[in-house]
């Protein structure tokens, strides 16, 4: 690809922001579109400038039960969390949805499986051939058919978070490590590794992604939640074969996991992972220089004060870019700061392949 030098009219609006799921993010105009951009970057290739968040399309569609449940559908339904939220997941377990923490979390107090040594006797595997995904992709046709964005998909409910749905963290952390109960956990993330690669086949056929996040939280603030050697025995063979799956669809995998996951990168990796943009509390600088060949890091922009100047917020995204602009990273979110987007494209275009004269 030639290195086509920045020219200030990149930074013009050819196109509103689409139907949905841009999150409120106009189309640019840029040399080559984003999606371009993001698939030589995630061949290994050198991009134009940094990918970011807002250069994907994430279409988490009602048509699976989890998304409305969770609260997270992006679609072009129209829909509203906080009238809309809630309810049962794809397994049957209850969800509420909280509008303060724009999020669900399970109903307390009476978990779906109360032993999770006889999960069989509780859960039943959903028929996800019966929902519709012919009308759900009509009905976002108009997102489907653009070549403007990376297409991508969030599966809400991982592994470890859907065992968590399932019996209550207390009882999940138990059993990942009892050796009463571990045995019946792998009866069920090997079950769950067959069915999440028939899902994802689904999005493939209907929404056509690029890319698929699986969602699957491991820690807490200041640690992992679970060791090292707990997640290598109890959950990478499971994923590497979701992974895998998604691969040989011509399928991207990112894990979203959320907590101060570090020590658990080389996990990531054995398990296929391709990129994880872990949260602020990790050491981005620290692991795409020591993991970078090995998996893409997600970075954020620090946060910036309330009422920030225009100075201090191109400060802040010269920094960002001089930092991770010669790893193999991504731009994750830029945390609300007016006109981030912009001035980080524009300083990552510079810096990888100049200013024109």
């Amino acid at each position: 690809m030639e290195r086509i030098p920045f020219r200030k009219e990149e930074l013009e609006i050819t196109a509103p922001p689409l139907l949905t799921g841009r999150l409120g993010v106009p189309v640019l105009n840029t040399p080559i579109t984003p999606r371009e951009n993001c698939l030589m970057f995630l061949r290994g290739e050198e991009p134009l400038w940094m990918p970011f968040f807002s250069d994907t399309l994430s279409l988490t569609p009602a048509v699976d039960p989890d998304n409305v449940a969770r609260g997270f559908v992006f679609d072009a339904t129209g829909f509203n969390p906080v009238e809309s939220g809630g309810g049962p997941d794809k397994f049957g377990v209850i969800w509420e949805y909280v509008p303060s923490v724009g999020g669900s979390m399970v109903r307390p107090g009476s978990p779906k499986v109360p032993d999770i040594t006889e999960w069989e006797e509780y859960i039943t595997f959903p028929d996800i051939d019966s929902w519709d995904w012919a009308g759900s992709a009509e009905k976002n046709r108009k997102l489907i058919e653009q070549d403007i964005f990376l297409r991508g998909t969030t599966i809400l409910t991982g592994l470890f978070e859907r065992l968590i749905s399932f019996c209550d963290m207390d009882e999940a952390l138990i059993a990942m490590v009892d050796e009463d109960e571990q045995e019946a956990v792998h009866r069920l993330f090997s079950r769950l590794a067959d069915f999440y690669p028939k899902l994802i086949r689904k999005f493939r056929e209907y929404y056509n992604i690029d890319i698929v996040t699986f969602h699957d939280d491991w820690g807490s603030q200041r640690a992992p939640l679970l060791s090292l050697d707990t997640v290598r025995e109890m959950i990478v063979p499971y994923l590497r074969k979701i992974s895998d799956a998604a691969h040989e669809m011509g399928i991207y995998f990112e894990l979203h996991s959320c907590g101060k996951n570090e020590m658990l990168v080389p996990a990531m990796i054995e398990a296929g992972v391709d990129m994880w943009n872990g949260q602020p509390m990790n050491d981005k600088k620290m692991l795409a220089e020591k993991y970078g060949d090995q998996i893409i890091i997600g970075a954020d922009l620090p946060a910036l004060p309330e009422g920030a100047s225009d100075q201090e917020i191109r400060e802040a995204c010269q920094s960002f870019i001089d930092t991770f602009n010669s790893y193999r990273t991504y731009g994750g979110r830029a945390r609300g700061v007016p006109g981030a987007r912009e001035i980080l494209y524009e300083y990552s275009r510079i810096a990888k392949c100049g200013r024109a004269v």
